[in-house]
């Protein structure tokens, strides 16, 4: 604190004196205090990053992303592009750890437990989703086509909820 003090005394008081012709503590001690919030806040606005240039390039930046998702139309899946999906997120995401559990399941151990539970709702969750594919718009032979592709979908995910129903 003498440091401060005595860095006030040899500097800053000379540049004090002339606004505050009187001598006094209080006008010291009030450009001291005025001095040291600017010097806080100019630290907290730069550690912030808070500038106008900086502001400027965030707005512009936000403008672009909104104009980008603007452009951007989504499409609505096919049918087989739904089942495709479907089938995909089973092969990539369930069917190894279902594999995995397989392997080396005990009844005894709960998270073994958990997982069975944790893959048969997620196995459900496709069933549900395959459901929703409503094929009665589709007319001829794409209505034949995606029928079998989705029976085909089921089975397989039919087939992996049976074998954990075994593992109770």
């Amino acid at each position: 604190m003498n440091c401060i003090i005595d860095f006030y005394r040899a500097n800053l008081k000379p540049l004090v004196a002339q606004y505050a012709p009187d001598d006094s503590e209080v006008s010291s001690t009030l450009y001291m205090t005025g001095a040291a919030a600017i010097i806080v806040t100019a630290i907290i606005w730069r550690s912030l990053g808070i500038s106008s240039s900086n502001r400027i390039k965030r707005q512009q930046a936000k403008k672009k992303d909104s104009k980008h998702k603007k452009d951007v139309k989504l499409e609505p899946l096919t049918f087989e592009k739904k089942i495709d999906n479907v089938r995909l997120r089973f092969n990539k995401e369930y069917k190894p750890g279902i594999d995995q559990l397989l392997e080396n399941y005990d009844p005894a151990d709960k998270d073994k437990v958990y997982q069975r539970n944790f893959y048969n709702e997620m196995l459900l969750k496709l069933l549900i989703e395959l459901d929703g594919v409503e094929l009665v718009e589709v007319q001829g032979e794409r209505k034949i086509a995606l029928k079998e592709q989705r029976k085909g979908v089921i089975r397989e995910i039919q087939t992996h909820l049976k074998t954990l129903d075994k593992l109770i």
